[in-house]
């Protein structure tokens, strides 16, 4: 349990009997927030007493162990970061301590060397790892935000969003450790974020490659097989490249190059029609497009892929929430149902 100061009081059932902690905290009115995250908040003594007192008695009905930590919760750190970072990133989190979780399911996505901190963070003390906090950007990158269990240094890393990009043989993006989270900021921004993004534009590229060749084999058929895979493989890859050559390199783009970027993005989301010969030449516009969005990629993006992008401006942490982060006198007294 933990002591948030923008939750409250967080609980992650865990242990041999995490059923029997789940239903602890339900009768003991804590609201399942996340997967396996359960949250009070203080603003009420009266009301968070209460439910403190019948948590105890809960507890002790059912033979659980509530264990009160001082440690900063995870999910406090991952949403003091992710409004620091270019974009809009989504948080949630997830407890690494039930059974089966989402959240531990999630970590094997994890994009990493073998031998990176975070692939052996998780592979050698996964089951010591408590919660951990998934960063998601609309254009599907996702990081997590973890814990590291032996020294307690905060360990981010990215995942992999597409199942078969580990396998491709693109250097993975390597992840951070960092004592503070004003450290970790840095490291995602300066190291993290352009490495992953690199490898991204060489994952998708490759990606996209291939799914052109299969359009080109299904344009030489005499008989148009069902081209809404190869519709779904282009809506996966081509829109990130679209996105990254805007973003990236927006001084570089002529009117011309700009204008066949808006080309390609609308001609990538038609669905496919059903009579042959519009079908012919939907991939006619396909192979034209994919094929202008490889060159441009690797022309107009030239050296992207064997360098990370220039540092951004040093990111600064937003001001922390009012209100305490420990408790105050009109705090509920946790420490006493501790055992």
């Amino acid at each position: 349990m933990y002591l948030s100061p923008e939750d409250g009081l967080v609980a992650l059932p865990h242990g041999p009997g995490p059923e029997w902690a789940r239903t602890a905290l339900d009768l003991s009115a804590l609201n399942e927030h996340h997967e396996g995250i359960y949250v009070l908040a203080l603003n009420t003594p009266a009301t968070a007493q209460n439910s403190i007192d019948t948590l105890y008695r809960n507890a002790q009905h059912f033979g659980i162990t509530l264990d009160i930590t001082r440690r900063p919760f995870i999910g406090d750190a991952a949403r003091r970061i992710a409004p620091a970072l270019d974009g809009t990133w989504e948080v949630e989190i997830g407890n690494l301590q039930l059974p089966e979780s989402d959240a531990r399911q999630r970590l094997r996505w994890a994009w990493s060397a073998p031998d990176d901190s975070l692939s052996y963070t998780v592979g050698a003390y996964g089951t010591q790892m408590s919660a951990a906090a998934f960063l998601s950007h609309e254009d599907g990158r996702e990081l997590v935000v973890a814990e590291r269990p032996w020294d307690k240094q905060l360990l981010v890393g990215a995942l992999a969003p597409h199942v078969d990009f580990p396998s491709l043989g693109v250097r993975p993006p390597a992840s951070i450790v960092a004592p503070t989270e004003q450290a970790a900021l840095e490291k995602i921004t300066r190291t993290l974020l352009p490495f992953y993004d690199r490898a991204l534009t060489e994952a998708h590229l490759l990606m996209l490659a291939t799914t052109l060749a299969r359009a080109r084999k299904a344009h030489s058929s005499a008989e148009h097989a069902d081209l809404m895979p190869l519709a779904s493989a282009l809506r996966q890859h081509a829109p990130y490249l679209i996105q990254h050559l805007r973003s990236t390199l927006p001084g570089s783009l002529s009117a011309q190059s700009a204008a066949a970027l808006d080309h390609a993005e609308e001609t990538f989301a038609l669905t496919p029609p059903a009579e042959d010969r519009a079908a012919s030449e939907l991939l006619d516009q396909w192979l034209e497009h994919g094929t202008r969005l490889t060159e441009m990629t690797r022309s107009l993006d030239h050296g992207l892929i064997d360098r990370p992008s220039p540092s951004p401006a040093q990111p600064v942490l937003p001001q922390p929430p009012s209100g305490p982060t420990s408790p105050s006198p009109n705090t509920p007294p946790l420490s006493r149902h501790h055992r």
